[in-house]
């Protein structure tokens, strides 16, 4: 395994996020039991002044990932992937200390399809430091909150600049969703300050 640290999406994010919200307070604003059936996938596509190329290296290089990855205020100070269908990564986050303290949050998964250039299909899910996976009821994490998130990124190539659309499939609506979401924005923001530089 090569340090790394690529497309653990916003699970991460919304684990530090929901932490200082608390899992048992969604479940009781809530209060309606058929929200917790309703899926709604995260969807979110930006447009990179930046090559294919550059972008696909944002996302499978370690030193490059560690530049971007985790919400603002966030850093993310080692990783570990192995960029190969079937190879697994472990991505690290750290957040600011005056949020949780400076506590760390693992996500890990494995790549389930790689299109160069063009697709990477991945699973993602919540880990202690070994990549080990976690219950995330045992983190205070709401129930529905999901073990496993399947994910993909789609590169498309506009011109000089990339098309990127990140998507996490069967999120329960509600807020853990909605943090995912904005989490995942944030690193993106910080993606597109890299990119500018380069």
């Amino acid at each position: 395994m090569k340090l790394s640290r690529a497309p653990g999406l916003r699970v991460f994010v919304l684990v530090a996020l929901s932490l200082v919200i608390g899992g048992n307070t969604y479940a009781a604003k809530s209060g309606n039991a058929a929200k917790l059936t309703e899926k709604r996938d995260v969807v979110i596509t930006r447009t990179f002044d930046a090559p294919v190329e550059q972008v696909w290296k944002a996302w499978t290089e370690p030193e490059f990932v560690m530049r971007w990855w985790g919400p603002t205020g966030f850093t993310s100070p080692s990783c570990k992937i192995d960029f190969r269908v079937g190879g697994k990564y472990l991505f690290h986050m750290r957040a600011p200390k005056d949020f949780q303290g400076g506590q760390d949050f693992y996500t890990a998964g494995v790549y389930t399809k790689i299109v160069a250039l063009k697709l990477i299909e991945f699973t993602q899910g919540l880990a202690d430091k070994a990549g080990k996976p976690i219950d995330p009821g045992s983190m205070g994490m709401p129930p529905d909150f999901p073990k496993e998130i399947p994910s993909s990124l789609s590169f498309k190539r506009v011109g000089s600049k990339t098309e990127l659309t990140v998507t996490e499939y069967g999120w329960t609506v509600g807020q853990m969703r909605d943090l995912s979401e904005s989490g995942m924005n944030e690193c993106l923001d910080k993606l597109a300050a890299v990119l500018s530089k380069r």
